[in-house]
């Protein structure tokens, strides 16, 4: 009797041992299953997305690699997997989250159950292939449907870019609706900046300027923040009044240092040529404040456009020595060129007037000189090499008056001085604005 009860407990404990790795491998093998599901891969991708505007630079690698692994899911998936609205709502975020738009194609033929919207594929389908435009309509009837859903914040953001042109009322109204239903994610980053770059570009300063706190204060670390120093400096120059420099220091004052450089710098390079003094000492100064001794570039940057507005009011000579007094080194081609322009536009203002080049003629010929040697300095430019560390400014193009010979000869020689500085603004905001295209 004792024997067969040690026997009953034996097999009793082999077979519950037998039934507990039976239970472990179902349960790996479900596990495993369950974290290949659709949906999981996509919440990876959404948190890597919002590493990288937090300024995680190194998470884009595992964002691209996330894309491809989530591709290659979708594309496999049996049509069951679709039965979970989870995997349904992550497809449609693969798709607006720079996923392949033909995945989405192909998901679309292969539903025959009807688990997507075929509402929503169409309207996705015309986006993503540049026809969004033509999904306006539809837009308006399924984004405030799906409002408060997983997938509500993307389509407002969809919705809004593509209206932004046609009904700005609504693209606005959408934009609020995206960042506010997804608070610290690269949809509320994109919807800001967004907002911003269509209420600035529609002179809505009372708009804008709340926007470009909200984002200065929160997403300067992201990649796309350049776009941003783009639109706020383009606001500061446009619409003095609404952000004067107080304003621009209060919004900027949350940046981080180095951000909040470059952004000065940039407003100091747009003003010098503008010819906007105040606003370019104001900038400079605090370009500098920003810099450290022995960072030299910023303060190259910062004595160059200093220099470039001071060439109408201090001595010339004296602008002469601070402009030839920068090393090649510390500027960027571009910058180099705009230098070099500087120079040449103050060394005509020294040289002293003889009675030919008071003729129209002869200005003609002039203005033909100058012409040529800034095409050499442009082709200087282009071939010496790297990008610009800030990009272009977005000016326009001069009018034909800015360009055109004087029409009289000029009388005295402070009139003289004072036109051909004048036309020299002029010839640097073309030179500006070529070298934006160039580098477009």
């Amino acid at each position: 009797m004792p024997f067969s009860v040690h026997m009953r407990r034996a097999f009793l404990t082999i077979g519950v041992s037998l039934l507990a790795l039976g239970a472990g491998a179902r349960a790996e093998e479900a596990s495993t299953t369950d974290a290949a599901e659709p949906y999981r891969l996509v919440r990876s991708l959404q948190n890597i997305q919002d590493q990288v505007i937090s300024g995680d630079i190194t998470a884009l690698d595992m964002q691209r690699f996330l894309l491809g692994e989530i591709d290659r899911r979708l594309r496999e998936a049996s049509a069951s997997v679709f039965d979970d609205t989870r995997n349904v709502d992550a497809a449609l975020i693969y798709a607006m989250s720079g996923g392949n738009p033909s995945t989405l194609d192909l998901l679309a033929q292969r539903d025959v159950s009807g688990n997507f919207d075929n509402r929503v594929t169409s309207i996705l389908r015309r986006y993503l292939n540049g026809r969004g435009a033509g999904a306006v309509k539809q837009l308006k009837e399924v984004v405030p449907e799906y409002r408060f859903t997983t997938i509500g914040p993307y389509l407002q953001l969809i919705g809004a870019n593509a209206m932004m042109e046609t009904d700005k009322e609504t693209a606005l109204k959408y934009f609020d609706w995206a960042r506010l239903e997804a608070p610290g994610t690269i949809i509320e980053e994109a919807a800001l900046r967004r907002a911003l770059m269509m209420t600035s570009r529609s002179g809505d300063t009372a708009a804008a300027l709340p926007y470009a706190r909200r984002y200065a204060r929160r997403y300067m670390n992201s990649p796309y923040a350049s776009q941003f120093a783009d639109v706020f400096v383009a606001l500061a120059i446009d619409h003095p009044k609404a952000l004067p420099p107080e304003e621009i220091e209060a919004a900027l004052s949350l940046v981080e240092r180095r951000r909040q450089r470059e952004i000065y710098l940039r407003l100091a390079r747009r003003a010098a040529i503008n010819g906007d003094k105040p606003l370019t000492d104001f900038a400079t100064a605090r370009a500098k404040a920003l810099s450290e001794p022995d960072e030299t570039s910023p303060l190259a940057l910062a004595k160059l456009y200093s220099g470039l507005v001071d060439i109408p009011s201090d001595g010339i000579e004296d602008v002469l020595t601070r402009l030839g007094g920068i090393a090649d080194q510390d500027l960027s081609p571009k910058d180099r060129f705009l230098r070099d322009a500087a120079q040449i536009v103050a060394e005509e203002v020294m040289a002293p007037p003889d009675a030919d080049s008071l003729a129209q003629a002869n200005r003609d010929m002039s203005d033909k000189e100058y012409r040529d040697r800034m095409s050499e300095l442009a082709l200087d430019a282009e071939t010496t090499g790297s990008t610009d560390p800030q990009p272009a400014p977005d000016l326009q193009q001069p009018t034909g008056s800015e360009t055109a010979p004087r029409g009289q000869a000029l009388d005295a020689r402070m009139d003289q001085a004072e036109n051909l500085v004048a036309s020299g603004r002029a010839r640097l905001k073309d030179i500006d604005a070529l070298l934006a295209k160039e580098g477009e």
